[in-house]
C-alpha cells in the first residue's frame, strides 16, 4: 500500500508535467501578434490613402495628365502651340495634344512627321488597265472604265478581249473613244471592235461574250491625292482642302477616278498608303488634311454647329 502511493504521486506530477510544457509550447511571443497586426494594418492604410488622395487634392490628377500631354497644338497649323487645351485662332479647329501628333505616335501607328496635311500633286503612273466588258455577236463591245484610264490614249488604242470561250487566250481589238458615254462623273461606256473574228460561246444571252478588256501599260500623268485624305458622303467624296497658306480649310466636293493600291503603283504616287486620282474639285498644289482626318472633320462640323446655336441664340 505504502509503495503504490508515491508511485501514484509521482505519475500525478509527470502528468502535470506534460500538461505545462504543452501550454508552454502554444504560447505565442507578444512581438510576433504586433507584427502580424502591422502587416495587415500597412495595405489598408495604403489603401485608404489611395482612395482619398483625389478627393482631398482634386486637381492632383489634372496635374498629371497635364504634365504627360505637355502642349497642344493645332493639327494643320503646326505652329500655334499652347499649354492648355483651345481653339487653332488660325481655322478654329480645336487643339490636340501634341503626343498624340505624327511623329509622338508610337512606331505601329505609321505616321511621320508632316503627314498631317499632304498636297494634290501631279504623278506618272504607268499601270495596265483591266475593265469588265462584253461582245455582241457583231464584234462589237462595250466597257466601262474610269475616266482617268484613258488619260494619254489614241482614238483607237489597242486592247485585248478576254471572253468565256477562251478565258486565257485574249483576242485583239481597238477603242471607239469618240464613241463613249458617261455614267457618272468618275466612269464612263467606252465601246470597241474586235479585230479578229469571234465565235460567241454556246448558250451565250443573245450572241453577247462577257469578259473583259485589257490595255497595255501607259504612262500616264494624273492629280492624285492620299487614299486617307477623303470622305466620303450621301452627297459624294469630298475633302479638307486650303488653297493657299494660311486660308482655312473647308470641305470641298471632289469627284474621283480609280483607286491606286499600296504596291507599284501606290508608291509610284509618292504615297505609302496608296493614293486616289482626283478628276475635279481640287488644283495641283492644294493642301489636304491627309491624317486624322476623320476626327478634324467631325471637330469641323462640330464647330459649325456650335456657331449655328450661337448666332440662333443672338
Amino acid at each position: 500500500m505504502n509503495g503504490e502511493a508515491p508511485a501514484s504521486a509521482t505519475a500525478e506530477r509527470s502528468s502535470r508535467s506534460r500538461s505545462d510544457g504543452g501550454a508552454l509550447e502554444r504560447r505565442v511571443p507578444p512581438f510576433v501578434v504586433v507584427a502580424r497586426v502591422l502587416l495587415l494594418l500597412v495595405p489598408a492604410v495604403a489603401l485608404a490613402l489611395a482612395l482619398a488622395l483625389p478627393i482631398l487634392r482634386p486637381g492632383a490628377r489634372d496635374g498629371a495628365v497635364a504634365a504627360t500631354v505637355g502642349r497642344y497644338v493645332c493639327p494643320m497649323h503646326p505652329e500655334i502651340v499652347r499649354a492648355a487645351p483651345g481653339d487653332c485662332p488660325i481655322c478654329n479647329m480645336a487643339l490636340v495634344p501634341e503626343l498624340l501628333m505624327p511623329g509622338k505616335a508610337s512606331a505601329d501607328q505609321g505616321r511621320k512627321q508632316g503627314e498631317v496635311i499632304a498636297r494634290a500633286e501631279r504623278r506618272f503612273v504607268a499601270s495596265q488597265v483591266r475593265a469588265a466588258a462584253s461582245v455582241a455577236a457583231d464584234g462589237e463591245g462595250t466597257a466601262v472604265l474610269y475616266e482617268d484610264d484613258l488619260t494619254g490614249l489614241g482614238p483607237q488604242e489597242p486592247a485585248v478581249f478576254f471572253g468565256g470561250v477562251s478565258p486565257n487566250m485574249g483576242i485583239k481589238a481597238h477603242l471607239l473613244l469618240d464613241s463613249r458615254s458617261p455614267i457618272d462623273p468618275s466612269t464612263v461606256t467606252v465601246h470597241f471592235r474586235l479585230d479578229e473574228a469571234h465565235e460567241p460561246p454556246a448558250g451565250a444571252d443573245h450572241g453577247v461574250d462577257v469578259g473583259s478588256l485589257q490595255i497595255a501599260a501607259r504612262a500616264r500623268e494624273l492629280l492624285v491625292v492620299p487614299l486617307s485624305a477623303v470622305l466620303y458622303s450621301a452627297a459624294g467624296p469630298y475633302v479638307l482642302a486650303s488653297s493657299r497658306q494660311g486660308e482655312p480649310f473647308a470641305k470641298r466636293a471632289i469627284h474621283v477616278g480609280r483607286i491606286l493600291d499600296s504596291g507599284y503603283v501606290g508608291e509610284h504616287t509618292g504615297s505609302d498608303t496608296g493614293a486616289v486620282v482626283v478628276l475635279s474639285g481640287l488644283n495641283e498644289g492644294d493642301s489636304v488634311v491627309a491624317g486624322y482626318t476623320f476626327f478634324v472633320d467631325t471637330e469641323r462640323r462640330l464647330q459649325a454647329a456650335r456657331v449655328a446655336r450661337e448666332e440662333a441664340a443672338r
